[in-house]
């Protein structure tokens, strides 16, 4: 055997034990199999050997045998129960030489068998209760029965959350009973917790993945009671309750014991509950703990609040202190440590801080210790002089402990004043008089001792006044009557005067009463002496008056009887009888009402008594006496009569008698005639044939003559002062009275009459012009479309009542008319008499008014506020009366006599029914009175505006109540409240009630919202309308209620739509829709559609095929479909067939033209002969003409265009129009020539050449043509109109809301150009449905020192070429943004972007952003601007401090001192505090600290927010009160 051969057989033997084969070309498929026990069970196998030998799968169960020619066996086992098995699949290949023997190679399939239970069993050594206790070991069981193999088996135990994993290394592929044991020692912490074991069985990736798992098994453990406390200490009011914990289970019964007494643990303990205390606690067990409780509290202070003592006198001050553990005590004064003496001094004297402190807290005690001495002596009180009417003080100061009370011992006067401040008592003189004159002391004591000093005071340049006083200060006593006069001291300190008495020429009077029963004595001189201590004896005279009213008042002229003449001078007497004192006297003189002249001292004395003849002086004579008084009056011709009066008053002051006046003089007043030169003036022109009547009229008195006088030769007519005159010449009127003689002379000028002349013409021209006029007239009206006017129902307009309406809505003025009869023209309310129109034949009605009352208001009507001030006049032109008064509520005056106007006032007026009357009571007659007109109103407390039974959004087309409240408004009957929709009224209604108190009114508003509606803000505004005499107060607005609409989806361009197919361009199918809530779109077509289209309004594709789309437009009300039809164009061969036609028809007719008018030597002729050489006596001019004559002549031969001549022969015809020459193409392009210069430019003018429009706003555009048309018309998709007989034409569409192609006007005309063409530069313009501003990638509060974005959103804008859109910070532009580059005329979305880096100065700053649209000068102005709602920027930033650096403070002790800690941040800073001592009051959280309890320290304060921290520190320095 050879080498290679035995290593084969070696080889061979190895793969065959090992079962496999270095290359055996077998695939089993699957490779593996876990099979459940009792499955069916199928594995191919398969070879990749072109032609194996045979093929077999050996097995306990499903094998096959060998199976030869075969490439795939497969294994099969219905049912498989061999825990065992293992199926192998082994080959036989063929040798290459056929002489030896093949090989053989296998594979074995691995065969997982398994079984699992549905359950698995769980057991406790502690049962099926699971109660445990704590510390005792415990087995836990878990029983899995028959399972298979038991080698992938893992049992989880679940403990609460926690988890323990077992796995088993049984090799065993059969079923066994398996069991998984888990220990565990029971403990407190295991008490509730619930166990559970799971089986799990791990099959591999071939297999399933099997699990089961037990109940749960929850333990309960006992364990305890735990008493887990010592000693404890704890502050009073606190409570045993919780302070030592106790754990068991079952839960212990705890017992808190003391002296071995049950005690209650809630009750809060005391500083004398202290001790010892036992707690029992019974669970499981029993035990029990001793335990010492201390009861902690902070110091207690007690110390007397001030403490008195003698300087240089032993002192007793003591303090009590409590408090555990025991506090320290330390006296401190001006911040610094002391220590107390046994004796004390005024040094020692001041404010001392007793502070008592432990380690739980510290508490401050403020003492006063005061130390009494003397007062000192007084060293500043000096002799003082003081100038009359100026101002000095003494000054009185001494230090002592009390502070010295001082007194001041001197003549009390008003104009002394004493005032005490700060241990200093001063004494002030006012306005020194001789009254201050005298002995100053000043005393200064306290209980210890008492000092005086004394200064003198005296005034210099003035004389000394007696401080006396009369009442009254004058007597004015009538005659034969008698008074009472009293002089008192000014002074009421009765010390001060010694002696008083009365001293009269008769005698002296004791006491301070003196009677006047003298009637003879009319001058006693009455004197008032007094002796006052310091001042000496001094006197005040009595101002005494006796007076008598006259006997009687009359007035006469003087050296005169009967009429005076006017301009002549005359004297007037008035006679006073009787009358005292004549010094006192004033006569006034009147003429009718009208004061002329006062006399007042200038009287001249008429009679004296025999017994003072020689004393009858005016300024001295004070007994009765007969008095004059005399005037000088020149009357004017201006006074027919004239009465004169004179009036006697004695000025006496406020005692004054009534003044007593004459009887009137009647005077006749005579003045010479004045003749009217108005009516009659000097020159007259007098028309031939008309006779012209000379009217004289004179005025005087007595009542003139008139005569007239003239030429004896002159025909005159006389009647009466009227001369008629026919003539000229001159005539003179003549007018005499008693008086004197007056003259006129009137020259009359005899004139010619053109007047009937003159009034023919006019007659004539206006006949012409009346004929003219109808004539145009009928033109007019036949071809104008004329309104017809009915006034049968007129509609009163709401804004105006006085226009009435046509039925094509225009006003026409009409004013409302009142036809008065007297029937009820005297019951016609005022508000109706006003507006009546009285005919020229009837007399206005007098209306009947009240008797005439003498007395008047300031005004007659009065409107306030209520709670306002009111003050109203009444006043009386009357002199004599019994009083006058006001009766009302508030303000009443009652009956005053002797005024002649009264006041009513009320401060505050707060009657609704006030209706104040001013009452006049005259001297004869009856009472009448005057009613105040009072308005009293009132400002409503609220306005506001609510829906009624509806609330969110509204719909199109529903009918809605809206109402306003105004709350407690007066007087309703002038309310008015107006609703506004924006900045438009939509209505008014005022109110008919008579309350004048507050009342709650509503105003209901019935409101169909339309579509237009949609974000508009309804509002209601109160207005009280008090009229032109009262005020004008604010209207008061309801907050707006902003509409929201909600209404069907609307096409933008409703119809249907048909587009044609042209070539490869792009098909849009514009669905655009209008709707509320925002539509949603679907497209439907027979054919499948591309692109994506769902919620797409605007379909733009170039692959569309024809046929029908269908586009629906939905929303919450309803859905809307338009539809679309595409269909493919036609060829259109239009134009090039018109060029073909054209070019022909021009070759005919140039040929033609050649063969009639060109001549054989190529020139162009009208006339045909037989001239040699063919010449033509006619050029290229009459060619040209003839030419152009036939231009729109029918085609004729060719003789007959040559010629004109049809009996030409044709053979001579045929002949010339053969005979061109060379010059045919010369004469062509002089036609073509002259063709195209024979036409006119385009002739149209479009008014206005440019239109922007809103959209759903009308346009109207008029295009005219400036030479003759045949057809005039405009060519658009929308409102195409044309004409053929107008020069021009209008484009008009009520409301544009289509975005079409811009219009274009066309002419055809009658000359070349025969039809061109203009295009409207149009531009339809839509303002956003919205404006939004949001920022990007972003939400909540910024940054500060970020960056961040903001977009602005602008939705459906056209054109978008024409948009600004500008940025604010508040109200400052930052930013703007056109987009002129983009081109869309349609509505469009487009958007915005702004960086910003905020900063803290940026928190609470608002951004918004404006889209505007600025059209040019033909758009509207100022440009339509939509505004974003604004973006409230919140900005965090760290604290920072307003005041960073460190602050050092005095602490002056018992004052209340503040630490300001407020930083600015955002969020808001918290703030804590630290400090070395302990804080009595809580700190956290507070900006600024203040308290009266604070200790000298450092105190630390600390702000911080999420962005950072920052601290501050205060320094306190203890400081008291100086003495």
């Amino acid at each position: 055997m050879s080498e290679s051969t035995f290593l084969r057989l070696v080889v061979g033997f190895l793969l065959s034990a090992t079962g496999l084969h270095a290359s055996c070309p077998i695939e089993l498929s699957p490779p593996s199999v876990v099979v459940r026990y009792g499955d069916y069970v199928s594995v191919n196998c398969s070879t990749s050997a072109t032609l194996p030998d045979s093929m077999g799968w050996e097995a306990s169960r499903g094998g096959t045998g060998l199976i030869p020619d075969v490439n795939n066996v497969t294994w099969t086992v219905e049912r498989l129960t061999d825990w065992s098995i293992a199926p192998k699949c082994y080959i036989n290949l063929r040798p290459d030489n056929p002489s030896e023997e093949g090989d053989q190679c296998r594979k074995i399939l691995p065969v997982v068998l398994y079984t699992f239970p549905d359950s698995v069993a769980f057991s406790s050594s502690a049962g099926s209760a699971g109660l445990m206790n704590e510390g005792e070991m415990h087995t836990l069981t878990c029983d899995i029965q028959h399972i298979a193999p038991v080698q992938n088996l893992t049992v989880t135990w679940h403990k609460g959350s926690e988890t323990t994993i077992k796995s088993f290394n049984n090799p065993s592929k059969e079923p066994v009973n398996q069991s998984s044991v888990l220990r565990f020692i029971a403990s407190r912490h295991d008490d509730g917790v619930q166990f559970r074991c799971e089986a799990h069985l791990d099959l591999g990736p071939e297999g399933p993945s099997l699990s089961v798992t037990s109940p749960q098994y929850p333990v309960t453990v006992h364990f305890g009671p735990d008493i887990s406390c010592s000693n404890i200490s704890i502050l009073e009011g606190e409570t045993l309750e919780g302070r030592c914990p106790v754990a068991g289970n079952p839960s212990p019964n705890v017992i808190w014991l003391k002296d071995g007494k049950p005690t209650d643990p809630t009750v809060p303990l005391e500083r004398d509950n202290a001790g010892w205390y036992t707690i029992k606690a019974e669970g499981r067990i029993v035990i029990d703990r001793n335990i010492w409780v201390s009861v902690l509290y902070g110091p207690e202070l007690s110390c007397p609040v001030s403490y008195t003592a003698v300087e240089y006198a032993t002192h007793n001050f003591t303090c009590t202190v409590e408090g555990y553990p025991r506090p320290n005590i330390t006296f401190y004064k001006d911040g610094d440590k002391v220590d107390l003496p046994e004796k004390l001094t005024r040094s020692h004297a001041g404010q001392y801080m007793i502070i008592a402190s432990n380690q739980l807290s510290s508490i401050s005690h403020t003492v006063d210790i005061d130390v009494l001495y003397p007062p000192s002596k007084i060293n500043e009180l000096e002799d003082t002089e003081v100038e009359f009417g100026s101002t000095m003080g003494l000054k009185c100061s001494s230090m002592g402990n009390p502070r010295p009370e001082y007194l001041w011992s001197h003549y009390q006067a008003d104009n002394v004043k004493v005032e005490t401040e700060d241990g200093v008592s001063r004494l002030h003189i006012h306005d020194a008089t001789a009254n201050n004159i005298g002995s100053y002391t000043c005393y200064a004591r306290n209980e210890i001792g008492i000092v005086s000093r004394t200064a003198r005071v005296t005034v210099k340049g003035t004389k000394p006044e007696c401080p006396l006083k009369i009442t009254p200060d004058r007597m004015v006593v009538q005659y034969q009557r008698e008074d009472l006069a009293t002089c008192t001291p000014t002074s009421t300190i009765s010390s001060n005067v010694k002696e008083i008495y009365w001293q009269l020429p008769q005698g002296v009077i004791n006491g301070t009463q003196w009677f006047d029963r003298s009637h003879e004595d009319w001058d006693p001189r009455p004197v008032c002496t007094a002796t006052f201590e310091g001042i000496g004896t001094c006197q005040k005279h009595l101002d005494f008056t006796m007076y008598k009213t006259p006997d009687s008042v009359s007035v006469q002229s003087v050296n005169h009887t009967g009429p005076m003449v006017a301009g002549t001078e005359y004297q007037v007497q008035c006679d006073i009888i009787s009358v005292a004192p004549v010094q006192n006297l004033t006569v006034r003189w009147y003429q009718g009402n009208e004061t002329i002249k006062s006399k007042a001292g200038t009287l001249r004395v008429t009679s004296c008594p025999p017994q003072k003849k020689t004393d009858c002086d005016n300024n001295v004579i004070r007994t009765p006496v007969d008095v004059s008084s005399t005037i000088s009056v020149t009357l004017g011709r201006n006074q027919h009569a004239a009465d004169f009066r004179c009036e006697a008053r004695l000025d006496l002051g406020p005692q004054s008698p009534s003044s007593m006046s004459s009887s009137s003089l009647n005077i006749t007043v005579y003045y010479k005639p004045v003749i009217n030169g108005t009516k009659l003036p000097t020159t007259i022109p007098v028309f031939r044939g008309y006779p012209e009547e000379l009217v004289c009229e004179a005025e005087g008195h007595p009542p003139p003559r008139i005569q007239w006088l003239y030429s004896s030769e002159k025909v005159v007519r006389v009647s009466g002062g009227t001369l008629i005159v026919s003539e000229a010449g001159s005539y003179t009127c003549n007018a005499t009275n008693d008086v004197a003689s007056s003259f006129l002379v009137v020259e009359v000028i005899l004139k010619e009459d053109y007047l009937p002349l003159i009034a023919g013409f006019v007659a004539v021209t206006v006949v012409i012009i009346s004929v003219i006029f109808v004539f145009i007239y009928s033109i007019y009206y036949k071809n104008t479309k004329m309104r017809r006017y009915s006034l049968k129902n007129p509609r009163l307009s709401t804004q105006n009542g006085n226009v009435a309406h046509n039925g094509w809505e225009t006003q026409l003025p009409m004013t409302k008319l009142c036809f008065v009869v007297p029937a009820w023209a005297a019951v016609a309310p005022p508000q109706d008499r006003k507006n009546c129109h009285w005919p020229a034949w009837v007399a206005p009605p007098t209306w009947p008014v009240s008797a005439s009352c003498p007395i008047e208001l300031s005004t007659p009507s009065v409107v306030v506020r209520y709670g306002g001030s009111v003050s109203v006049t009444c006043s009386t032109s009357a002199t004599e009366h019994e009083g006058m008064g006001w009766e009302s509520t508030y303000g009443a005056t009652g009956l005053q006599e002797n005024v002649t106007f009264l006041i009513w006032t009320v401060k505050a007026l707060k009657d609704w029914t006030a209706a104040p009357k001013c009452f006049f009571n005259p001297s004869a007659g009856d009472q009448c009175l005057k009613k105040l007109s009072v308005t009293i109103y009132k400002m409503p407390d609220s306005v506001s505006i609510s829906p009624l039974s509806h609330m969110g959004p509204m719909v199109e087309g529903t009918k809605y109540h809206m109402q306003c409240d105004i709350v407690d408004v007066a007087p309703v009957k002038n309310l008015s409240v107006t609703w506004y929709k924006g900045n438009d009224i939509i209505h008014t209604q005022s109110y008919d009630g008579l309350s004048k108190t507050p009342v709650n009114e509503s105003s209901a508003l019935q409101f169909t919202p339309h579509r237009d509606d949609n974000g508009a803000q309804l509002f209601c505004e109160a207005q009280l309308n008090l009229g032109p005499s009262g005020p004008n107060p604010p209207m008061m607005k309801s907050k707006p209620h902003e509409l929201t609409v909600q209404y069907l989806p609307t096409f933008v361009r409703p119809e249907t739509e048909t587009l044609r197919i042209a070539g490869s361009a792009k098909i849009i199918l514009n669905c655009t829709a209008v709707g509320n809530p925002m539509p949603v779109y679907s497209w439907q077509s027979s054919h499948p559609m591309e692109e994506k289209t769902e919620n797409q309004a605007v379909l733009a594709s170039s692959m569309l095929h024809p046929g029908t789309y269908n586009c629906s437009a939905s929303n919450a009300l309803g859905t809307r479909t338009k539809q679309f039809i595409i269909a493919e164009s036609p060829r259109n061969r239009t134009t090039f067939s018109a060029i073909v036609g054209v070019s022909v028809a021009l070759g005919v007719l140039l040929f033609i033209a050649g063969v009639i008018f060109v001549n054989r030597e190529g020139t162009i002729s009208t006339r045909k002969g037989s001239s040699p050489g063919g010449r033509t006596s006619s050029g290229i001019s009459t060619g040209m003409k003839g030419a152009l004559l036939f231009q729109h002549s029918s085609l004729q031969s060719c003789q007959a265009r040559s010629s004109w001549n049809f009996l030409s022969p044709f053979s001579q015809s045929t002949a010339h129009c053969e005979n061109m020459g060379n010059n045919f193409l010369k004469w062509i392009i002089a036609l073509c020539q002259f063709y195209s210069v024979s036409g006119e430019g385009c002739s149209l003018v479009l008014k206005p050449s440019r239109v922007v429009v809103g959209f759903g706003e009308p346009v109207s555009v008029s295009c005219e043509a400036a030479r003759p048309v045949r057809v005039l018309g405009w060519e658009s998709a929308i409102g195409a109109a044309h004409t053929q007989q107008d020069m021009s034409v209008q484009w008009k569409v009520d409301s544009l809301i289509d975005w079409i192609e811009e219009p274009i006007c066309y002419g055809v005309f009658f000359t070349a150009p025969r039809q061109c063409e203009e295009k409207l530069n149009l531009v339809l313009y839509k303002t956003p449905d919205s404006v939004s501003i949001v920022s990007v990638n972003h939400t909540g509060p910024m940054v500060e020192g970020k960056e961040y974005q903001l977009l602005c959103e602008i939705q459906n804008i056209a054109p978008v070429q024409y948009l600004t859109l500008r940025w604010y910070r508040g109200q400052t532009e930052v930013y703007n943004h056109s987009f002129s580059e983009l081109m869309p005329s349609s509505p469009v979305q487009v958007s915005s972007i702004l960086m910003i880096t905020p900063t803290k100065a940026d928190n609470g700053v608002q951004y918004r952003c404006v889209a505007e649209l600025d059209l040019g000068p033909e758009g509207p102005h100022p440009p339509p601007a939509v505004n974003s709602e604004p973006l409230n920027a919140s900005v965090y930033y760290p604290p920072s401090f307003l005041s960073p650096e460190p602050e050092m403070l005095d602490l002056i002790v018992g004052a209340e001192l503040t630490l300001n800690c407020t930083a600015a941040g955002h969020p808001t800073p918290v703030y804590t505090w630290q400090s070395s001592h302990p804080i009595q009051e809580k700190m956290e959280d507070e900006a600024v600290l203040s308290s009266s309890s604070l200790l000298p320290g450092t105190y630390t304060c600390t702000a911080s927010n999420k962005l950072g921290k920052k601290s501050k520190q205060f320094t306190i320095k203890a400081k008291s009160k100086g003495v």
